[in-house]
């Protein structure tokens, strides 16, 4: 076993277009939402149809800034397994051959991107793409002499 990785990352809930005329900050909209009171994540969230709950999030008024925080909500885990096995064989005194296989995301797993953070869109709350490749193996063979 080589590596393996269990980490999520936060995003900031914000507005799609400059609708506050705040212009952007490196092709970013500085714009939050506003926070609504109701429980960001409750029954029925956590699934790529509905990550987090949309009613949470509202769009402030219009040249306005929201009231959410910066990185305040959490995306979904990334998990991948990565592993190799090899065998060496001695061809002669000297020589020696090695074959070895390796598995990239071993098991397979989908690991879900980043949901759709904007307030203002028909996609918000959803998740609608993966973040990481499926299962790639790859074999060699390695001859020294």
């Amino acid at each position: 076993m080589e590596s393996s990785s269990n980490e999520c990352f936060p995003f900031t809930i914000s507005i799609f277009g400059d609708e506050e005329n705040a212009g952007s900050v490196l092709g970013e909209n500085p714009v939050r939402a506003n926070n609504t009171g109701q429980s960001v994540f409750g029954a029925g969230t956590h699934t790529p149809e509905q990550w987090f709950n949309p009613l949470a999030f509202s769009a402030p008024a219009p040249y306005t800034f929201g009231n959410a925080g910066r990185n305040t909500v959490y995306g979904p885990d990334q998990q991948t397994l990565d592993f190799a096995i090899a065998r060496n064989f001695s061809v002669t005194e000297a020589a020696r051959l090695q074959v070895r296989l390796e598995a990239f995301n071993g098991f397979n797993k989908v690991n879900l991107g980043t949901p759709n953070r904007f307030v203002n869109t028909a996609q918000f709350g959803t998740i609608t793409e993966s973040s990481t490749p499926g299962r790639q193996l790859q074999v060699s063979a390695r001859f020294s002499f």
